[in-house]
């Protein structure tokens, strides 16, 4: 018998890794990333500051936050995007997981929809309102597994 719960988790495991993996890779494929360079020129400089003016360097350090500010812009919906596919198929997940009769089902399915929400969740961490209600819905789960593990003893 406890050879069989021993397989049972590390199956689990496995399965939630490539769960886990599938998600970041397919999400990657499905949508364009922004790249860094396609807002900020790379520059290949080959000078030191005392080989710049004052008024050079405000220029290039101006230049360098205008770019950094517009890739964080296209950065932002990028990252949404991404949450509400993690966030989504982690509650599915979850809820798989939650109402399953197969342990190795159960936690698969709690394992791999915990991290995916969690991952969502650091993606989109300055979209507070959202991780906030995402929170309290991995709360409101988890309420639910322990009050059916608790009624099961």
């Amino acid at each position: 018998m406890a050879n069989r719960t021993a397989l049972t988790i590390i199956v689990s495991i496995i399965l939630t890794v490539i769960l886990i993996s599938l998600v970041n890779v397919g999400t990657s494929i499905i949508i364009d990333e922004p790249e860094y360079n396609d807002f900020c020129a790379e520059e290949d400089i080959r000078f030191t500051e005392s080989d710049l003016t004052k008024e050079e360097a405000t220029k290039l350090n101006e230049d360098h936050i205008r770019c950094y500010e517009e890739y964080e812009k296209a950065q932002k919906p990028y990252n949404q995007y991404r949450y509400y596919i993690f966030a989504g198929i982690g509650f599915i997940l979850l809820l798989v997981g939650l109402f399953s009769k197969e342990n190795m089902v159960q936690l698969t399915g709690l394992a791999a929809g915990g991290i995916l929400v969690a991952e969502g969740i650091v993606i989109n961490l300055q979209n507070k309102v959202i991780v906030f209600f995402s929170l309290l819905a991995i709360l409101i789960i988890f309420g639910v597994v322990a009050w059916r593990v608790i009624k099961k003893i």
